[in-house]
């Protein structure tokens, strides 16, 4: 009863604006100072107007022990905060109204935070990246007044937001879900050397933003950056189990290699552990010089079982953590795992994710975005030996998965084989299957299948492949042409 008491108390000497300034019409700040055929003035006007008077003490003892509302009350806060505490509060508050991120580029939408979310994904879904595994890749051009901001939906939603600022290039980073944050976000700048600039920043609230500066010509003179620089942001949760899981990790380091020991697990006579990949190539321990024998680390290896290793390509963002038996298979279509561009004269490398989409811009004229691909050749059974060295290659990028079509032929036969270079799941098996059409009667095909290879060289391939004799074709040949097409689908 005397806590409703006083809330109407409060509320009344507020509606009769007794702590308003006489100045400003504003909430009082401490000092309070009492002018003369003036009333009660906030510091800031005093200063402001340079205004002399007395510190009015007891209305200030008395504004101390009220609950103040908020002033974003018309917006949806319902707390009462003590007055020494309302400033931080208010400069926190969620319900405090901001206007869009975007507000540079036109946008004149205004609002609470709970409503930013909603809004950012309907009005900017063009300044939206996804990626569940919360590692997010983003170009920036520092020739240009840059003012880039997207909205990075993983496990969290942050805004991110890069400007460049004189010599400096501006990071500010938010959840903008949570009012309170409490894990970091690591950002790798690179260019074009294989140098990046790396900065930790801990994640702050949408309330209150905070920036962190990198020098842009350090930056350039470190990564060899001229227009763009990439970031890779990879944001990261804090708990007590992955902390535990660290510690106890360090004990499964192969000292060589630097990566994690998983079964089988050696050691020396005097118990210096290595791992399986290192082990071959050792003569003797490189800790103590003894010799190796076959002795295995069981008890070592039995601790694996309990233990969440994390995936080889974490550093790439892969949050995924798995059981020593279960790493390798995931690791083989992990989709951070970098690839280099099957095309020989080209230097990229990638993710499963992004090789397709590097091999649909850069080598157009070399991709088949489809899993049927038709084409005619030249032919000619008087000038096969002319084509004795002939190769052809092409590449097939379908439902993610990438295929390399070679064609090649000599004096007496056409060869044809299909290999899979990248898949998105590693038990699929494939069948490519050739036709030879007959042009002028088009129902005329001679047709074979086969499996599509994997991991083989290429004198291998063209032993195994499917092939024809050439004075074969030869009748399906029309004005020295003839028509072939190649499908490929997976294996039920």
């Amino acid at each position: 009863m005397a806590e409703q008491t006083l809330t109407q108390f409060t509320d009344k000497i507020l509606l009769e604006k007794t702590f308003s300034c006489a100045v400003c019409e504003k909430l009082l700040t401490l000092p309070i100072v009492l002018v003369e055929d003036v009333g009660n003035v906030c510091n800031n006007c005093c200063k402001e107007r340079d205004l002399k008077g007395l510190q009015n003490v007891k209305l200030e003892m008395i504004l101390k022990e009220l609950k103040i509302p908020c002033k974003f009350q018309a917006t949806g806060c319902k707390e009462r905060i003590i007055f020494s505490s309302l400033k931080e509060h208010e400069t926190n508050c969620k319900f405090h109204e901001k206007p869009c991120l975007l507000s540079h580029a036109g946008c004149e939408w205004k609002g609470v935070q709970s409503d930013f979310r909603s809004h950012f994904n309907e009005c900017h879904s063009e300044h939206v990246i996804t990626n569940s595994q919360s590692f997010f890749v983003i170009d920036v051009n520092i020739n240009e007044e840059t003012n880039v901001t997207k909205l990075l939906k993983g496990k969290q939603e942050c805004i991110i937001i890069i400007k460049k600022d004189l010599e400096d290039l501006l990071h500010t980073i938010c959840d903008v879900k949570n009012t309170e944050c409490n894990y970091d976000c690591i950002i790798k700048h690179l260019g074009q050397s294989s140098n990046c600039v790396e900065t930790k920043c801990k994640v702050s609230s949408f309330s209150n933003m905070h920036t962190t500066r990198i020098n842009l010509s350090a930056l350039q003179q470190m990564t060899e950056a001229t227009n763009v620089v990439t970031l890779q942001i990879k944001m990261s949760t804090y708990n007590e189990s992955t902390e535990f899981d660290e510690k106890v990790l360090q004990y499964f380091e192969c000292p060589v290699c630097k990566m994690l020991m998983k079964p089988p697990i050696y050691q020396c006579k005097f118990g210096h552990s290595f791992c399986s990949n290192c082990r071959p190539k050792l003569e003797k321990c490189p800790n103590c010089r003894a010799l190796f024998g076959t002795t295995r680390n069981y008890s070592l290896e039995g601790l694996t079982a309990g233990i969440s290793y994390s995936c080889m390509y974490h550093h790439l963002g892969c949050e995924d953590t798995l059981l020593a038996h279960e790493s390798d298979k995931h690791e083989a279509v992990c989709p951070f795992k970098p690839y280099p561009c099957p095309l020989d004269d080209c230097s990229f490398k990638g993710t499963h994710s992004n090789i397709g989409k590097h091999l649909d811009e850069n080598h157009k004229d070399k991709v088949i975005a489809a899993d049927f691909f038709k084409t005619t050749v030249e032919f000619r059974l008087e000038q096969m030996m002319d084509f004795y060295n002939f190769h052809q290659k092409f590449y097939i990028v379908f439902d993610e998965n990438i295929f390399r079509l070679s064609f090649k032929r000599n004096s007496d036969y056409s060869f044809w084989a299909v290999e899979v270079l990248r898949k998105k799941e590693e038990d699929d098996v494939f069948i490519y299957e050739i036709g030879i059409i007959d042009m002028r009667k088009p129902d005329r095909r001679l047709i074979r299948c086969d499996v599509c290879f994997t991991d083989t060289n290429s004198e291998e391939l063209f032993k195994k492949c499917i092939l024809f004799p050439n004075n074969i074709l030869a009748s399906y040949a029309c004005n020295g042409m003839f028509t072939y097409y190649c499908q490929i689908r997976k294996r039920q």
